[in-house]
């Protein structure tokens, strides 16, 4: 094989490898589950625990069905089948369920390096969807949503994903960092969900939408909090 021929076969997007029909028809009502589970999960974390376990049993239960009786059904035809970020995050969220009380406040208590870790990622989301829409809507010079069938986008955030790790690996936030990225890039190189797009597998717009909210109204609390300062200074 020449360098050329392997240059071609690593940032070739002609012939993608896509997930299997069945892999796929299972994953879109299982994801839909993890994300319905988990926002239930989300929303009643101050019910008693019986409660809680009753609504996510019943919201899993009632998303696995088949058919427009699901609310997956409904849901893809908005958002199409969720990313494993997305999957990631709900699953979570549903494992607090399961905690004792002094391991579910550990859990939910981050360093603050932690934190702006996670608002990074979360900007980096907001950012990657803005690129896509823009590929959507043939406004940039380049064709940026067919990188994610290559090779070449996973070896690339592969290695971006292993740079915290190596450069401060005893932080906890850089190996959160790390962990956090590599877990997504090993989920799709093994499965290659959800359609055998990268960027897919990373943000969809669901999950885009929520990140897009939550920039916003950080920003606005930012402004508000600036102008209350400026009023007290003025007084």
């Amino acid at each position: 094989m020449s360098w050329t021929t392997l240059y071609q076969d690593f940032f070739s997007t002609a012939t993608p490898a896509l997930p299997s029909a069945i892999l796929l028809r299972l994953a879109f009502n299982v994801f839909w589950a993890m994300v319905l589970g988990g926002v239930g999960a989300w929303l009643s974390r101050s019910w008693a625990r019986p409660y809680r376990l009753g609504l996510v049993g019943g919201l899993l239960v009632w998303t696995l069905l088949p058919g427009p009786v699901s609310p997956a059904y409904w849901l893809g035809l908005a958002f199409q089948v969720p990313s494993f970020a997305m999957v990631l995050i709900c699953l979570y969220w549903m494992l607090d369920l399961f905690m004792p009380a002094h391991d579910r406040a550990r859990a939910w208590t981050l360093e603050p390096a932690q934190i702006q870790v996670l608002k990074g990622l979360g900007l980096a989301g907001v950012v990657l969807g803005w690129l896509l829409l823009l590929d959507t809507l043939a406004l940039l010079p380049f064709t940026f949503y067919a990188w994610g069938f290559s090779s070449a986008a996973l070896a690339g955030l592969a290695l971006l994903g292993s740079l915290p790790w190596v450069l401060r690996g005893t932080a906890p936030a850089a190996r959160l960092l790390s962990f956090l990225v590599l877990l997504v890039l090993t989920l799709y190189a093994l499965t290659r969900l959800p359609d055998g797009n990268f960027w897919d597998a990373l943000i969809d717009p669901l999950l885009w939408l929520v990140l897009q909210l939550a920039w916003l109204g950080s920003v606005w609390r930012r402004l508000m909090a600036r102008w209350r300062g400026s009023r007290a200074t003025r007084a």
